[in-house]
């Protein structure tokens, strides 16, 4: 979407790699060509049939005013570590591809930054920007005039309301609910079901209770069916 570079080198082997070969495989006119992780996590040389080549020699082979790069790796350390690898591969002169699946609902004035990855079944309503290296799973909700800052990961099933920030570095979990004109502070963690109806801290987590075993399940149920 953002490169003129069709021909991309996928940092990472993981499973999240693997997906997003899958989507730019099945969904756009970008080509993987190869795959790189650093020398010292580079014990098989291949990985779904093309070759996992260095680093810190990438360029040698894949030089970057040939081939674009994408950066694969998910929220580890609160986002850190795909931050790490994006600012190293735009050192390198690496332009990072993003990509948004056609199977998403959203109008002509959405904004997205470099190294972005945005699965199916999202809704994204009119004035959302988004900044570089984002990842947003499916079935969202985005609400018009909606700002999400750089290096976040969103899950799925968000619930985000009209005039929201998220600021950068920042994790939403599984069916989060976000109000209205709300903003979520840098390096915040929002588990899964957390309901936000308030400006969050910086460096913050919220976290729901996990549903309690019923004491006794079965007979408990049998009353109710």
């Amino acid at each position: 979407m953002n490169t003129d570079h069709k021909k991309v080198v996928i940092f990472g082997t993981s499973d999240f790699a693997s997906q997003v070969s899958f989507y730019l495989k099945q969904d756009s006119d970008f080509e993987v060509v190869a795959y790189t992780v650093n020398a010292e996590y580079n014990q098989s040389q291949l990985f779904l049939g093309l070759p996992v080549v260095d680093f810190e020699k990438v360029q040698d082979t894949y030089p970057p005013s040939e081939f674009a790069m994408f950066i694969a790796i998910g929220y580890h350390k609160l986002n850190a570590t795909r931050t790490t690898k994006f600012t190293e591969a735009k050192e390198k002169g690496y332009k990072l591809i993003s990509y948004i699946c056609s199977r998403n609902s959203y109008w002509n004035d959405l904004k997205i930054g470099e190294n972005c990855f945005i699965m199916e079944g999202n809704i994204f309503m009119q004035s959302v920007s988004i900044a570089d290296n984002v990842i947003i799973a499916i079935g969202n909700k985005i609400g018009h005039d909606s700002v999400i800052e750089e290096n976040c990961f969103l899950t799925s099933n968000i619930m985000m309301g009209g005039f929201c920030t998220i600021k950068r570095n920042t994790f939403i979990g599984l069916s989060t609910v976000i109000r209205d004109k709300v903003t979520i502070q840098e390096n915040n963690i929002l588990g899964a079901g957390a309901i936000i109806l308030k400006n969050t801290k910086k460096g913050s987590s919220y976290l729901t209770v996990s549903t309690s075993l019923t004491p006794d399940p079965n007979n408990y149920i049998m009353d109710f069916i």
